[in-house]
């Protein structure tokens, strides 16, 4: 009664304004004092278990028997007690030290009191019979044989510690709540009041990373899907700080947007949606009307003004709807709106008010900014620019490590980058990414408080496990079982009712976490997983910190430590190899920590990571003798458990327990055993020797147990891992259960002994048959699973390689596990299946390789079906509908509005040869099935034919088809960029129409298609919102368009096209296709050998009237001929639209430079537009061409030409003023670099080349600024001097010789970042000349430096020591076999190698130690 006094008063505090830090230092009183009660009660629970099992009543209340008896052990125990008090004579001590030589001093000290607190408990009241095992003793001379501790009871002892703490509780649990009620309550409405008011203004001068969701937006609320609809509501769901109100801001000041809705309304909702307001906000946007009311009501006002105009609402902000008809009532009070269109976006950190109020269009999830547009962003707030500026390179490295640390959070790089741009300094910038700066910000629109006012929303105990989270590594991939593990052990899953299990508890919290944000779910193989942001992880850290701890060694100085901590998270990942200096270190860290908070009061251990052998005894060592853990997490031990934790047999309050290995000789403690309080044991990740303790059975409490598959829990009478069915028989709260070589159960009796029935508590069941046993004995196997019959409550049952006839009776007629939501059968061999009409709560159905299933039977109960699998099913042919329902199983199937399936939302067959379709007459889905469905997979199905509506796709998430009738792939998906749609056909695949039904306008943003016969104009006409088309290996791209070349009655939205391997007239095909594609930004050409030509900037239409008029149809004439000879023309329009242009292995083809009619100059200047310009294994496509003149457009920022002939200097690209990166690779051998040095000095910002297959570019070059400014205009020699710098950053070259000379390394000195030099050229050459090591030593701005493929070069050059900037330094040289005399830069902090010699290899682990990180691959 006590305690829950006490756990009253502390939720009491939780709702007031504590006064101070003396107030705060009471309550922890309070908390301490009500631990060791609970500690106290623990071990009298424990006892009385212990007695029950072993048929004893030292901590009964009384005996079973009785009168005398209970004096007797009354008597017994004072007995006890008074010989305690003799033994602390001196002589006594000295005694039992002549016992005990190795006996540890801390068992002692457990017995003081500390803080004046209640003493330690364990070291009085559980003695242990038997030590531990020496602790020094290596892995390998230990062996299985385990002594198991004894402890004993005193009841006395027990009674007095019991009488003091209440009386301490009581004392001060009286002081805090007198003060308690001074305090002020605390109210949670004061979110509401720290929300920013939003307005439909942009707040930020640019949209980054979220331009094509936005485009997207936009094109489906004025041109797209939603237009021909009533009122359709929009969520754009995502955690705090992600972009949610700017990406709306811009939707809504869309000048197109503004000109489709007459009315535009923007309320900030916030914390409540009250209705009342919202109507009033909505009356006060919307014009008047003359005939409205004055009379009216708000309602009616807005539906008369609303009656005749579409209309866009935003709803920003939504945190919570109280009444759930409000939204309803708004709703039906804007739907009178008589005109279609009409948009309702809402923004909402919440998945479950998305879910509320989404109409069948999907919500929109914002997820982190992809990491180009987030550097953008970031830089733009640092800098006001996209770009670092040239003087604060240096600010580059650590600038990368906070962006890496945002994880692409909008607002954090706001707040972030306010801090930063106050210093633009090193030192400052390093400050903030080591002391996590952003933490500390307080503004409310900083980013902290942002992810603060979210936890603040949440109820307490959806806060507790958040909070607890955090002492998971960052970016750590949670499964759901470790979570809710964690929290069963750390007691903070309350039940509501006497119904409810852990487990249950916790899967709906996690689920409650994930609506609100705090948890992402991510699927990896086919598991579901959930992460948590890096910035919310520092939330948790941060709120728990009065007890919580997580460390990341070696480091522990700048870390926070309360001394009220309970809970401790170590990351060992950085501890590296052992050695004296390492171990000195970690040694110091650990005794420094003990000085900050107790150790030994400790309630949680979790370590991650792996660490040498020579850190478990410093572990040791630290951790002492602990006794109250309750959960205790060791994943990757690498010796016994008693090295680690010396008195782990004494964890007896333990709850949580993981342990793994991966040596395969360790043993798992006997003792595990004897922790009768263990709810979860889990052993998932324990690859060691698997002797589990004999007497498991004992552990009453235990709920989960995880094993790896090859423990295979509860194996039947196996000698050295097996159990007997009767030890299940006490194991009564287990909540799953996997029952394994059930083929060595012979009778019905032994079955029985497993009791499942009786097991009310179980959850999950699999009953296991060894599909590779030697035998089977059907009628033995038939009794033996009617023996296993579960209780009636069992959710979820799995039968895997059973070998009777026929179901069991349990689960055939009289169907007796009424709980059923999930069925598997795996490999069995029934005849008699099991009947499921009764089954009305099943969720999930799967059967799997049974080859007796010909039919599959369709029944009314599964109306609550939400999944269905079937799987290598050799006979399954026919779907059987009940006799009621006019069914047949040959063709004649369900009206098209039976529901049959109402719920299903995940449907999968796999390797079904003889299954034909889905359950639709003739095949054809039929758009009122499946209403709910998400995900279809058909899988090696050779004779499954599926013709499916495009407007059935849309209705779901995704669709994954591969070898099915016609097809080798189908492929569906649907995400926040869009829905994609990929085709792969077959050879008899001759028309899209025979798998795909093009019924209505589609949404598809791509189309890929692979093996395909042409689109055809009606398909082309339904592809409305299509902004990338991919077309591979088909015959041809299009069909006839119905018209000529420059026929503009219809357009696609296409901004990327890409074709590859495409046979037939290609060129005329994509000539007149290219002239409906007004948005064409990105064109991509690959191995289409029947492209041969190409014609830029000539309007043929015009071209042949003018050339008409004034007697030159040359150009025309020369066309219409090579109109059938592979001639592509781009059209006018891609001049001003492309954007980014490919030519990949077009062996054929030729840039044809005809007289232009289209300003803009010959090769491809007319294309003024263009950034991005790739041309690969195209040999031809400069060759009619004298390099006399400009070849490319000025606007270019990327070029990249590979094995392009004819090219012999850079002078026509001397024009490309905004090139940032070259790429030229195998054009020519004698290409030299005249040219260069206009696109690296005054007016170029070229800061990325990279030059192979050409040994003599930098031949004879001297870039020196006198010569280069000969020219120039008129100014003094100084001034001349100042305007030349270079921009280069970053160079790869195969061309050593000539780049190695002083005159060119003094040019490139103050701007050479990175250096990466080929051998390729280099036959023979075992060093650097001298001349070539001193010019290297000239770049003095490098930072790496890369010598790949020097296959015979002996040493490294001389004088790496002077490159002071260097940073990385990478080798590939097989034959060196040693570093420079002179040494290496102090600067190094990373050293790579690369094949190198064995001897090699050895010679650089002697420099572990002196380099931060030494790779050796």
């Amino acid at each position: 009664m006590e305690l829950l006094l006490v756990q009253a008063t502390l939720e009491n505090a939780g709702r007031k304004e504590l006064g101070g830090p003396a107030m705060e230092e009471l309550l922890q009183k309070l908390r301490d004092s009500a631990h060791n009660a609970e500690y106290l009660l623990d071990e009298l629970d424990y006892f009385r278990i212990h007695d029950e099992l072993h048929g004893m009543y030292n901590a009964a209340d009384q005996h079973d028997k009785a009168g005398i008896h209970d004096l007797a052990l009354n008597a017994r125990h004072t007995a006890k007690a008074v010989g305690k008090l003799v033994s602390c004579c001196p002589w006594q001590h000295a005694k039992r030290r002549q016992r005990s030589p190795d006996e540890s001093s801390s068992a002692q000290e457990t017995n003081q009191e500390v803080s004046g607190c209640m003493p330690k408990l364990i070291g009085k009241l559980l003695l242990p019979c038997s030590s531990s095992r020496d602790p020094h003793i290596r892995l390998k001379d230990c062996g299985s044989v385990q002594e198991m501790p004894k402890f004993e009871f005193n009841r006395v002892d027990f009674s007095r510690k019991m009488k003091d703490i209440i009386e301490k509780l009581q004392l001060v649990r009286k002081d805090v709540n007198g003060l308690l009620q001074s305090c002020d309550p605390r109210s949670v409405s004061n979110i509401a009041q720290c929300r920013p008011i939003t307005k439909g203004r942009i707040d930020e001068p640019k949209l980054y990373g979220r331009d094509r969701l936005m485009d997207s937006i936009i094109q489906n609320i004025t041109k797209g899907q939603y237009c021909d609809k009533g009122i359709t509501v929009l969520p754009v769901v995502g955690s705090g700080g992600m972009g949610k109100t700017t990406l709306i801001q811009n939707v809504y000041r869309n000048q197109q947007v503004m000109k489709h809705f007459p009315v535009l309304i923007w309320i900030c909702v916030s914390l409540h949606f009250n209705l009342d307001k919202v109507l009033e906000q909505i009356k006060t946007y919307t014009p008047r009307v003359e005939s409205e009311k004055e009379c009216s009501t708000t309602e009616e006002l807005i539906e008369q003004r609303l009656k005749s105009k579409r209309f866009l609402l935003v709803l920003d902000d939504i945190w919570k709807i109280n009444n759930g008809d409000d939204w309803g009532k708004l709703l039906s009070t804007l739907n009178k709106s008589e005109e279609k269109g009409s948009m309702i976006l809402v923004t909402t950190r919440f998945e479950a008010i998305a879910q509320k109020v989404e109409t069948p269009c999907q919500s929109i999830k914002l997820n982190a900014l992809e990491s180009g547009e987030f550097r953008k962003l970031f830089l733009a707030f640092v800098f006001g620019d996209e770009q670092y500026p040239r003087d604060k390179q240096f600010l580059l490295e650590t600038g990368d490590k906070i962006m890496k640390k945002l994880k692409g959070s909008p607002l954090a790089a706001k707040t972030v980058c306010r801090l930063l741009s106050k210093d633009l300094s090193l030192s400052h910038w390093k400050r903030v990414l080591k002391s996590k700066g952003w933490e500390k910000q307080t503004d409310d629109n900083e980013i902290m408080p942002a992810l603060k006012l979210s936890y603040d929303f949440l109820p307490f105990h959806l806060q507790q496990c958040f909070a607890y989270s955090g002492l998971f590594p960052e970016d750590y991939n949670f499964r759901s079982d470790e979570l809710i593990s964690l929290w069963i052990g750390l007691d903070i899953l309350i039940p509501n009712g006497q119904n409810q299990i852990f487990e249950d508890i916790g899967l709906s919290n996690l689920n409650e976490l994930v609506i609100h944000g705090f948890f992402r779910e991510e699927e990896t193989d086919g598991d579901l997983r959930y992460v948590m942001h890096d910035l919310l992880h520092d939330l948790a850290l941060k709120i728990a910190s009065h007890d919580c701890l997580s460390l990341s060694l070696p480091s522990v100085g700048s870390v926070e430590i309360q001394p009220t901590t309970r809970h401790l998270s170590i990351s060992t990942y950085g501890l590296g190899k052992y050695d004296a200096m390492s171990s000195k270190k970690l040694k110091s860290e650990l005794e420094e920590l003990k000085t900050r908070f107790k150790v030994e009061d400790l309630q949680t251990l979790m370590l991650f990571g792996e660490m040498d052998e020579g850190f478990v005894k410093i572990f040791g060592d630290f951790l002492g003798e602990l006794n109250t853990l309750r959960v205790l997490h060791l994943p990757k031990m690498l010796c016994p458990m008693e090295f680690m934790l010396h008195n782990f047999s004494g964890l007896l309050h333990l709850r949580y327990l993981c342990l793994g290995t991966d040596e395969s000789q360790m043993h798992l403690p006997l003792s595990i055993s004897i922790f009768y309080h263990l709810r979860i044991l889990y052993l998932d990740l324990w690859d060691g020797s698997c002797d589990l303790p004999k007497d498991m059975s004992n552990l009453a409490k235990l709920c989960h147990f995880y094993v790896p598959k090859e423990l295979k829990v509860f194996q039947v009478n196996k000698k050295s891992e097996g159990f007997e069915p009767k030890q299940l028989g006490h194991l009564t709260k287990l909540r799953e259960l996997g029952i394994y070589n059930l083929e060595k159960i012979h009778t019905e009796d032994e079955g029985a002994q497993a009791k499942l029935i009786e097991k009310n508590h179980l959850r999950m069941l699999t009953l296991d048959w060894d599909s590779e046993r030697s035998s089977v004995e059907p009628g033995v196997e038939t009794v033996v699973l009617e023996s296993l019959q579960p209780h009636g409550d069992l959710q979820v049952l799995c039968i895997r390689g059973h070998g009777g006839p026929s179901c069991p009776t349990w689960l055939g007629d009289e169907f007796a596990v009424e709980g059923l939501q999930s069925l598997y059968l795996d490999g069995v061999s029934w005849e008699l299946f099991p009947s499921l009409g009764k089954a009305w709560d099943l969720h999930e159905l799967c059967f799997e390789d049974i080859d007796n299933l010909k039919e599959f039977v369709v029944v009314k109960s599964f109306c609550m079906l939400a999944k269905l699998e079937l799987t290598d099913l050799g006979s399954f042919e026919k779907w059987v509908y009940p006799a009621e329902q006019e069914s047949s199983v040959s063709g004649d199937l369900l009206p098209p509005d039976a529901h049959m399936f109402p719920l299903l939302q995940v449907l999968v067959i796999r390797k079904c040869p003889k299954v034909l379709g889905l359950p639709f007459s003739n095949h054809i889905v039929s758009p009122g099935w499946f209403p709910k469905l998400q995900e279809l997979e058909v899988r090696d199905c050779p004779e499954f034919l599926p013709v499916i509506p495009i407007s059935w796709i849309e209705s779901l998430r995704s669709v994954t088809m591969k070898c099915v009738k016609m097809l080798e792939e189908f492929a569906y998906s649907k995400s926040s960029d869009g829905a994609e749609l990929k085709i792969t056909g077959e050879s008899d695949l001759l028309s899209l129409d025979q798998v795909l039904v093009f019924d209505k306008e589609t949404s598809l943003e791509t189309l890929r298609l692979k093996r395909c016969p042409p689109l055809e104009l009606k398909h082309l006409l339904m592809l409305t919102s299509l902004r990338t088309l991919i077309v591979q290996d088909s015959v041809g791209l299009v069909g006839p368009l119905g018209g000529g070349q420059c026929d503009a009655e219809w357009q696609l939205p296409v901004e990327h096209l890409r074709i590859l391997d495409l046979n037939g007239n290609s060129g005329k095909e994509l000539t007149e296709c290219l002239h409906h594609l007004p948005k064409l930004s990105k064109l991509e050409i690959w191995w289409c050998k029947n492209i041969k030509k190409l014609v830029v900037g000539v309007d043929l239409q015009q071209t042949t009237q003018e050339a008409s008029e004034i007697g030159a149809g040359e150009i025309t004439a020369a066309a219409a001929e090579e109109e059938d000879d592979g001639m592509l023309h781009f059209p006018v329009h891609l001049c001003d639209s492309l954007v980014e242009l490919e030519f990949i292995n077009c062996k054929e083809l030729v840039l044809v430079d005809p007289p232009t009619l289209v300003p803009g100059g010959g090769g491809l200047q007319a294309l003024r537009s263009l950034q991005r310009l790739t041309i690969q294994w195209s040999p031809k496509f400069l060759s009619t061409f004298l390099f006399s003149c400009h070849l490319f457009p000025s606007s270019l920022q990327f070029l990249n030409l590979r094995g392009v002939e004819g090219l012999r200097t850079l002078e026509p690209l001397s024009n490309l003023s905004s090139l940032t990166r070259l790429e030229l690779k195998y054009c020519e051998e004698d290409l030299k670099c005249e040219g260069l040095w206009s696109l690296l000095t005054t007016g170029g910002q070229l800061n990325e080349l990279l030059l192979l297959g050409s040994p003599r570019f930098f031949a004879d070059w001297d870039p020196n600024p006198r010569r280069a400014l000969e020219d120039a205009d008129e100014g003094g020699e100084e001034q001349q001097m100042r305007l030349v710098s270079s921009t280069l950053q970053e160079l790869v070259t195969d061309d050593i010789a000539g780049l190695l000379s002083a005159p060119i390394c003094s040019f490139l000195s103050s701007s050479l970042t990175k250096l990466q030099l080929f051998g390729n050229w280099c036959e023979g050459m075992e060093r650097f000349s001298k001349e070539q090591e001193d010019a290297l030593q000239l770049l003095s701005s490098l930072q790496e430096l890369v010598f790949w493929s020097f296959e015979d070069f002996q040493q490294l050059p001389a004088g790496l020591r002077n490159l002071i900037s260097l940073k990385i330094l990478s080798v590939s040289c097989p034959a060196i076999s040693s570093l420079p005399s002179d040494g290496l830069s102090d600067s190094l902090q990373e050293l790579n190698f690369y094949h190198c010699s064995e001897e090699f290899k050895q010679y650089c682990r002697g420099l572990e130690g002196t380099i931060p990180k030494i790779k050796i691959w």
